[in-house]
């Protein structure tokens, strides 16, 4: 089961956290061209984000057996006023089987989604270079009706 970290928790184990959120950001060929080089250290914009206790747009989760470490972000839509929760990154902590795998999609559309719902969200969204997010979203359409689109990046 999935569960939001809190910030005592976070600030215990940031230097852990960290590297796995790196390593899933750069964890694609080229894929670091948005998180780094940049004017700010994006990990200290997080961790900020993480520890205001004044704002709720930036969420750390994990699984109980710590198989997982997901960081979302609520957005809201500038022409429609609409809110979406973007899963910003998604990053196994260690191997785990098929079942293991299946059942963390499940957690993911149940816990984060019902979190979602209750913070007026309209929907999710999660960018992936994986296969298996495809292939687990047309396995899965029966119950949780995710719409599948492509997003194309052209780093400039």
């Amino acid at each position: 089961m999935l569960r939001q970290l809190g910030q005592k928790n976070i600030k215990e184990n940031w230097k852990k956290y960290k590297a796995h959120i790196e390593k899933a950001f750069v964890s694609t060929p080229g894929g670091n061209i948005i998180s780094s080089g940049g004017p700010q250290d994006i990990y200290k914009v997080i961790y900020k984000l993480l520890m205001n206790p004044n704002s709720n747009t930036t969420h750390l989760w994990m699984d109980d057996a710590e198989n997982y470490l997901i960081l979302t972000e609520m957005q809201k839509c500038m022409y429609t006023g609409k809110k979406t929760l973007l899963l910003t990154s998604q990053t196994r902590l260690k191997k785990v089987d098929s079942k293991t795998s299946k059942q963390i999609y499940l957690d993911i559309h149940n816990t984060i989604g019902k979190f979602a719902k209750e913070n007026q969200c309209v929907g999710m969204y999660t960018y992936s270079d994986l296969d298996y997010f495809a292939k687990i979203a047309k396995e899965t359409y029966e119950w949780s009706k995710v719409i599948t689109r492509y997003q194309f990046y052209f780093p400039l």
